[in-house]
């Protein structure tokens, strides 16, 4: 419980910046490209944490990088509250998605070792407790904002974020018995290995789609006349049903097969990422990110768990850690591009370019291993999956050439 408690406050900052883009464009005089360098260099400091630092929470020392995720996330608020300048936005948003790289992969590793029997679920919770700070961070963010000032609302955040770190005395993740293998090494293996590049390329579409949402959508309801409340309540609308879906999502995952269930739930996404540009009604926009939402409920814990399914149990984080990092890549050129190519096409060129992106990698995905969806046994119990590789034996499976 205190693992997800943490993990909801770590989020509370991550969707206060998320909501507030705009106003702090328009405070310091930005330029809306400069709002994709703000996005990606989160997605760029994950990306390197996630390769050289996620792995070390199989070797024991998942407490140790955990607290570090959480006084990340917390100092980056606080410079947030202080920033003035364009590099010290980006500078901040860098150290926030260093938190979040170095939080997730040790948190997801906990959860996958308390109970492999159930890690879709457990996984889907932690999805869903991670939501919870980003539905009320949000509006809080833009409630404080407009009765006060830009400063107030990451300050604030920033300070209860650290409580966070209190939470986490006493906190273990156990390591792995295994052998000790080189991080390259262990890369290497896992990124060879067709399944898990199946499973991780599900998860790298996902976070696309966040790196496209992030630098723009606080944009594209402005320029629907949306005030800064209600963007931030339109990013509750789009997050609050998933803290209750993702554990429910979770176990439909467990149920069905983690690798069918994301793989089917992120291609459902396509069509929504593709039409939002079509409206001019924030409510309907707003009813369309809520439906999105929903099948993002479904995909993430899953997509997560399909990546556990596939990698050897030792090697738990290193596998959530390239999984993170692919997605965080991805994120980093959405977020790098989107902003541009938005003030250059316009809204409806952008969400369909972004729909036709993720369209494909989701193909690529199910060539590379196509999606079988579990049998049920007696009772209505999981039963085998139908084919050994989506059993993810991890070393067992099918390498990519």
């Amino acid at each position: 419980m205190v693992l997800y408690a943490v993990a909801a406050l770590v989020s509370l900052g991550m969707g206060s910046v998320f909501a507030l883009l705009a106003e702090l464009q328009d405070a310091h005089d930005l330029p809306t490209w400069s709002l994709g360098l703000v996005s990606a260099s989160a997605f760029i400091a994950a990306l390197v944490v996630q390769l050289t630092l996620a792995r070390y929470a199989d070797r024991g020392h998942g407490g140790l990088i955990l607290k570090a995720g959480v006084a990340c996330a917390s100092l980056s608020l606080f410079w947030f509250g202080f920033a003035t300048e364009l590099w010290q936005l980006v500078a901040a948003r860098a150290l926030l998605g260093a938190g979040s790289g170095l939080f997730l992969p040790a948190a997801r590793r906990a959860v996958i070792i308390a109970d492999p029997s159930r890690q879709a679920e457990r996984l889907g919770t932690l999805y869903g407790a991670f939501l919870g700070g980003f539905v009320f961070g949000p509006p809080i963010a833009a409630f404080v904002a407009e009765r006060t000032n830009l400063h107030v609302p990451f300050l604030g955040l920033g300070g209860i974020i650290a409580l966070g770190l209190v939470g986490l005395v006493g906190v273990r993740v156990p390591g792995s018995d295994g052998p000790a293998t080189s991080s390259k090494g262990v890369l290497r293996q896992l990124a060879r290995n067709r399944t898990v590049l199946a499973a991780v390329l599900v998860v790298i579409a996902f976070r696309f789609s966040i790196g496209v949402f992030e630098p723009i959508w606080a944009r594209f309801l402005t320029d629907k006349g949306a005030s800064t409340f209600v963007i931030g309540l339109s990013l509750t609308v789009f997050a609050a049903p998933m803290i209750v879906v993702a554990p429910i999502g979770g176990r439909f995952a467990d149920r069905h097969g983690a690798r069918w269930a994301s793989l089917v739930a992120g291609c459902a996404t396509v069509p929504f990422m593709a039409s939002y540009g079509w409206f001019s009604s924030v409510v309907v926009i707003s009813g369309l990110a809520l439906a999105h939402g929903l099948f993002e409920a479904i995909e993430s814990p899953g997509s997560q768990a399909a990546v556990a399914d596939a990698a050897p149990r030792e090697h738990a984080a290193a596998a959530q850690g390239l999984a993170e990092a692919g997605g965080s890549a991805a994120a980093a050129i959405a977020a790098l591009a989107t902003a541009p190519f938005y003030a250059w096409a316009g809204a409806e060129w952008t969400w369909m370019a972004a729909a036709a992106v993720m369209a494909a990698v989701f193909g690529l995905s199910a060539l590379l291993d196509p999606p079988q969806r579990r049998t049920l046994g007696e009772g209505g119990r999981p039963g085998p999956l139908r084919t050994d590789r989506l059993a993810g034996a991890g070393a067992g499976a099918e390498a990519v050439p």
